[in-house]
């Protein structure tokens, strides 16, 4: 019976969300009658004449909030913000607030009334009713933010770098990072991405790794407009990639790439000669499996002069040990997004890394090796609301120039 109960709620979460709506709505005003029938019966008139007359248009108001956060996550695919195939869970996760704001500030407005009919003054539970509007209108706020607002307000970070193998009499190389992208479709924010990259004017643009969003992994549209969005970069002395998380297979990436002037290297490297500042790129493919991972990074690195300067390209930071051991010059990654959802003065709370919060995002100094993991582009798939909080997308920009003695 358990189990059949969880799938039914499990088809309701993803298939239904009107029915999700309707039924909180049910349950609220159910609540709040059953409450105020107890009271009654009891003898206690006042508890139920304040129940009705509060729970209720509370329970109004929150019905039609609950509203509001379904109106946004369905306005969203219609204004090219994002486009989930799966709205309902995001919704969930907001009508559950919803209803902890609605029974906890309610429950606290009744306690008011109690303790102040126990004191012998008629106290109004204005208060209550005041933060019960203050607080949704707030989580209001914070998702509009998030959905809307922190995904098209792209950040380019920009800062230069020296080396003791680059040479310091050529000029500086400025190579452009770009991570997670996870196209699903073309929208506003790569629009602005491609229109800030090219501002840059990179020499070389770099691509570590998933390309696409996982709930369109095998959509020929969303293919199709990753080869438009990448084929719009514009770098004089070209664009690599290596693969990610969600491009598993070398037949994935091959029809990915296919038609694009991307270079794909997958376990190799190239030395790129930037207006004579030779440019060793190792391109490592991710499979999340270490020992895999750890193997293909010593096969790729055989051969490699040690004078060389070496730009590592792996999708996530769990190569970094293994890096500072080839003497890697410098490592660029992603696969954390950042974290993605964030908490203020606390960060990210999820990194999908081994090395959990330690490298979520920013740049690192290991030893001789320097490691930037960038916050991405895009969003995770699948139900995980298409949101950004305190993580902005992120576009790298890099100077890199040689170390005078």
């Amino acid at each position: 019976m358990l189990t059949g109960l969880r799938e039914y709620l499990t088809f309701l979460v993803l298939n239904h969300p009107s029915e999700i709506i309707v039924a909180t709505a049910a349950f609220s005003v159910a609540g709040v009658l059953a409450g105020a029938g107890v009271a009654a019966l009891s003898g206690r008139r006042w508890e139920a004449r304040a129940l009705t007359q509060e729970g209720l248009p509370l329970a109004l108001a929150s019905l039609l909030l609950c509203l509001t956060d379904w109106a946004l996550l369905w306005s969203l695919p219609r204004l090219r913000l994002s486009f989930s195939l799966i709205i309902t869970p995001p919704l969930v996760a907001s009508i559950f607030v919803r209803q902890l704001l609605f029974w906890g500030l309610l429950g606290a407005a009744l306690l008011t009334r109690w303790r102040g009919r126990r004191r012998g003054a008629e106290i109004r539970a204005h208060q209550a009713l005041f933060l019960f509007l203050f607080s949704n209108l707030l989580f209001s706020g914070v998702q509009v933010y998030a959905y809307v607002v922190e995904p098209l307000w792209v950040e380019t970070t920009e800062f230069e770098l020296a080396f003791a193998d680059l040479d310091p009499s050529v000029p500086p190389v400025r190579v452009v990072h770009i991570t997670d992208v996870h196209i699903e479709r073309s929208g506003f924010r790569e629009e602005r991405v491609i229109r800030e990259v090219n501002a840059l004017q990179p020499d070389l643009i770099l691509l570590t790794g998933d390309y696409l969003n996982l709930s369109y992994l095998s959509d020929a549209t969303s293919a199709a407009h990753f080869r438009q969005f990448v084929t719009q970069l514009q770098a004089p002395y070209g664009i690599y990639a290596v693969r990610g998380s969600v491009e598993p297979t070398l037949d994935s990436m091959a029809w990915l790439m296919e038609g694009t002037d991307v270079v794909w290297l997958e376990q190799e490297s190239l030395t790129v000669d930037v207006r004579g500042q030779p440019v060793t790129l190792v391109g490592v493919a991710c499979s999340h499996r270490q020992e895999l991972d750890v193997a293909r990074l010593d096969q790729t690195m055989e051969g490699i002069s040690a004078d060389a300067f070496t730009l590592l390209l792996f999708h996530s930071p769990d190569l970094i040990r293994e890096a500072v051991d080839h003497q890697v010059d410098l490592y660029l990654g992603g696969h954390t997004h950042g974290g993605q959802l964030c908490l203020p003065f606390y960060g990210a709370i999820i990194t999908n890394s081994m090395y959990g919060r330690r490298y979520a995002a920013g740049l690192f100094k290991e030893g001789d090796t320097r490691m930037y993991i960038s916050r991405g582009v895009g969003f995770e798939g699948g139900g995980l609301p298409r949101a950004r909080f305190l993580c902005r997308p992120e576009i790298v920009s890099i100077e890199l120039g040689g170390m005078d003695d």
